[in-house]
């Protein structure tokens, strides 16, 4: 999805100045930036029942890896249910316009061209996870450039699995440098091709959404959307 907004007007931002520039900082310097309760509680939960209003109507799907001719289902690698933000709902737009405002803060620090965002939601059943994984695709030019996660569980609690361990980079074999508990309203920033980082397995259900600012490479002036 694409990001418009009107002439004139600024996307309302998730937060302030100086907690922005800190998180940029960090993202720069170690490849990842962490922040507790980033969005308001009222985003948090319009959010969350949106997401459990599709899983209610059967609207999400399984998870693929990979995009394109090389995108495949693996239940040992991946296992979780999606749905991809269309912005035809008030809170999906309101997180969509933070996305933007970070975006294009991200850009003016950093210089880093990013010019579209695309996200999901994703419900992890009980017993879902994610193996350790980079969010750049290794078929593809230069794509996806920032990962952002928001974690949308009402009341996570320690037995309920489900952590985001987080390595320093691909050389690193490594215990994980993070593990974070995916606590409702906190927000992760990462290098998608820096990073790896993996899904604990679920012991209760696990709700937030994913997304990617990405940088278009194009091929012969032609723009590649997202898809």
């Amino acid at each position: 999805m694409t990001l418009l907004h009107p002439a004139g007007s600024a996307p309302a931002p998730f937060f302030g100045d100086n907690l922005t520039a800190t998180l940029i900082a960090d993202l720069a310097e170690k490849g990842w930036a962490h922040v507790s309760k980033a969005v308001s509680d009222d985003l948090a939960e319009a959010l969350r029942a949106r997401l459990v209003a599709l899983e209610a109507a059967d609207a999400l799907k399984l998870a693929a890896i990979g995009r394109g001719d090389s995108q495949m289902k693996a239940a040992a690698i991946r296992q979780t249910q999606i749905r991809w933000l269309d912005g035809s709902d008030a809170a999906e737009r309101r997180f969509l316009d933070g996305c933007e405002a970070l975006r294009r803060a991200i850009n003016e620090a950093l210089f880093a061209g990013l010019f579209e965002f695309e996200a999901h939601f994703a419900h992890y059943p009980p017993g879902g996870h994610y193996a350790r994984h980079l969010d750049a695709f290794a078929d593809r030019p230069r794509d996806r450039v920032v990962s952002l996660v928001l974690w949308l569980n009402g009341n996570w609690q320690p037995g309920d699995g489900g952590e985001l361990d987080l390595w320093s980079g691909p050389e690193d074999l490594g215990p994980p440098v993070a593990t974070l508990a995916p606590r409702g309203g906190d927000m992760l920033l990462m290098l998608s091709e820096r990073i790896p980082h993996a899904v604990r397995e679920t012991h209760a259900p696990r709700l937030g959404l994913a997304g990617w600012f990405r940088i278009n490479p194009g091929v012969g002036g032609v723009l590649d959307p997202a898809v």
